[in-house]
């Protein structure tokens, strides 16, 4: 009997977990996710692909290319921290999704 009671209580209560992708998780204050780049107000300075202590930040100065590799970065932040332009250039946002039907979504070029 005490079986029976506790599935009908969990058959009509509000399940825990959300129903993700439609609906979103409230991130906290502070969250760390994919990083994002500004090509308009960068100055190629370099500062954040050498503070990078997972290397997945790319430049290439002559043809004003910015990449980082989301495989190898660990979101430590100190590629925004580094950054000289205000607003900052380099930036780790509130898209955290790692996966998409699309791979050019996944990119994370300037």
């Amino acid at each position: 009997m005490k079986l029976l009671g506790e599935a009908l209580k969990r058959a009509i209560s509000r399940p825990v977990t959300r129903k993700f992708p439609k609906e979103k998780p409230i991130l906290p204050e502070g969250f760390r996710g994919r990083v994002e780049h500004n090509k308009e107000t960068c100055t190629f300075c370099m500062l954040c692909a050498m503070n990078c202590p997972a290397a997945a930040i790319a430049i290439n100065r002559e043809k004003k290319e910015w990449k980082v590799d989301i495989g190898k970065c660990i979101y430590c932040g100190k590629c925004q921290d580094v950054c000289p332009t205000n607003p900052k250039s380099v930036k780790l946002g509130k898209k955290y999704e790692n996966t998409d039907y699309d791979r050019e979504n996944l990119k994370t070029n300037g």
